[in-house]
């Protein structure tokens, strides 16, 4: 099952060049994230999460609450 970090980062509005900068990230790695190419590891989640202003177990489906 696709994370939700495209339709997140798309609902407030941020690009992945974006989103990119704020996690200290390359613009390729988000979009493997996006396309469940590759997998973060349990601190560029939390990451990506705080940026998007959701909680890391809601970007992988593990919970509703955001």
């Amino acid at each position: 099952m696709q994370n939700l970090i495209k339709e997140c980062r798309k609902a407030v509005g941020m690009s992945q060049k974006e989103l990119s900068n704020i996690v200290g990230l390359s613009c390729s790695a988000i979009g493997h994230y996006e396309l469940d190419v590759r997998e973060p590891n349990l601190k560029t989640w939390e990451r990506i999460a705080k940026a998007l202003h959701v909680s890391p177990a809601y970007l992988v489906w593990w919970s509703d609450a955001k």
